[in-house]
């Protein structure tokens, strides 16, 4: 019953966002391609068909009314299997790649079949991980009171879909770390392409990036099939809190500005921490257990010993905004530069780190190149509000970062 409420809201849920993405649609002539060329004449091509997405995925929906023909133990031993089958992907993958380096055409192939296998394989189970991990989710959220409209009812439904998500063209002041504007195009094309639709964009002087992600908050969500579980299970929470945020202020405000951008990213950070940790100990103890001797370790040191990552990065990025903010546009880009190089002498290969890299990854208070203090005055909202629930029910409705720090007194 539980799993038929979920789908039955699901099903209407992305029915009614159907319309709408027909409905922003209607008028285009030519179609989507000329809107695509129009916004953006470089990445046009490479734009992501969010439309032809949501297509795709409805019919999927529709599985979920059926009557699922596997015990809880057979789907958890799908689950295992999915999970060991992308390690073996992973490896069979980087054979085939080392295989053609050699020049062994033989190797190669025999990498390349085994591959084929593996993915096929990997598709025929997903849809039965998916399920499990949405109804896991879904009862963790359900218990911690996080429900709309009618008691019980947990909405938007908890729906996602394994596979490669979206890479996101970042484009940023060059004066200042802000966030401009972030497309979603396909995934996976050739460097060369990446480098050129980057060059064009900062001929018009500003930063841009194109980075890969690990999931994007449509409907159903999209999220990475090449993670773990344990990083599966915080990457549905996370895209889920961007669902939900999306229906009130606070998610619909978030492009206003980058304190938004940050508010919104570090309430998903929090709400997919606090789900994932406790569906792992309802479910996956032994996961659950790492997760807590994590937690458990010191915090970094100020003047850590050794190459410490976190360490660095915020270094560079403080030294960063100051050069920005005394108008050293140019040498804040050289020092950039600078220590990525720096980061390569310590087997760490960043391709550019530039404004719109630390706009992108600085959005996420919890990063350790974020230097915004809305990480640690949403985790102190967290600890006054006595519950997550509660804590959303107050975040959701801010529209402004003051409205966060009036909420603090």
């Amino acid at each position: 019953m539980f799993g038929l409420l979920r789908s039955w809201t699901g099903l209407g849920f992305r029915l009614t966002l159907f319309a709408l993405i027909l409905l922003l649609e209607r008028g285009s002539v030519p179609p989507r391609d000329y809107w695509k060329y129009a916004v953006d004449p470089f990445s046009g091509r490479y734009v992501f068909d969010w439309l032809g997405y949501e297509v795709g995925s409805l019919t999927a929906t529709l599985g979920d009314f059926l009557p699922s023909d596997l015990s809880p133990g057979e789907e958890s031993t799908a689950l295992d299997e999915y999970f060991a089958l992308t390690q073996e992907i992973t490896r069979a993958e980087e054979e085939a790649e080392a295989a053609h380096i050699q020049g062994s055409p033989q190797e190669a192939a025999a990498a390349e079949v085994e591959l084929e296998g593996l993915r096929q394989r990997r598709a025929d189970i997903e849809g039965r991980v998916e399920r499990l991990i949405e109804l896991q989710v879904q009862y963790v959220l359900y218990q911690q009171g996080i429900t709309m409209f009618i008691p019980g009812l947990v909405f938007p439904p908890v729906e996602f879909e394994l596979e490669t998500p979206p890479w996101l063209l970042v484009l940023s002041r060059r004066e200042r770390i802000e966030t401009l504007e972030r497309i979603s195009l396909i995934p996976n094309f050739p460097l060369a392409e990446v480098e050129a639709i980057e060059a064009q964009a900062d001929a018009l002087g500003v930063s841009s990036l194109i980075a890969p992600t690990g999931g994007m908050a449509s409907y159903p969500p999209i999220v990475t099939e090449e993670g773990g579980l344990a990083y599966t299970l915080g990457a549905v929470a996370h895209e889920w809190a961007h669902n939900y945020l999306y229906l009130f202020p606070l998610g619909q405000h978030y492009n206003d500005s980058q304190d938004l951008i940050t508010m919104n990213e570090t309430v998903a950070n929090l709400v997919e921490e606090e789900i994932s940790r406790e569906v792992m100990r309802l479910y996956y103890p032994e996961l659950y257990a790492q997760r807590i001797a994590e937690e458990n370790r010191p915090p970094m040191q100020e003047e850590p010993q050794g190459f410490d990552f976190n360490f660095y990065m915020r270094e560079t990025r403080l030294s960063v905004d100051e050069l920005l903010a005394e108008g050293k546009i140019e040498e804040a880009e050289a020092y950039m530069e600078q220590r990525r190089k720096g980061l390569e002498e310590h087997g760490i290969f960043i391709r550019k780190i530039n404004q719109a890299y630390f706009a992108f990854y600085g959005s996420y208070a919890t990063e350790p190149s974020a230097v915004s203090p809305i990480g640690g005055q949403l985790r102190e909202l967290l600890q006054r509000s006595g519950s997550l629930a509660a804590f959303l029910q107050t975040v959701a409705q801010m529209s402004t970062y003051e409205d966060l720090l009036r909420a603090l007194g």
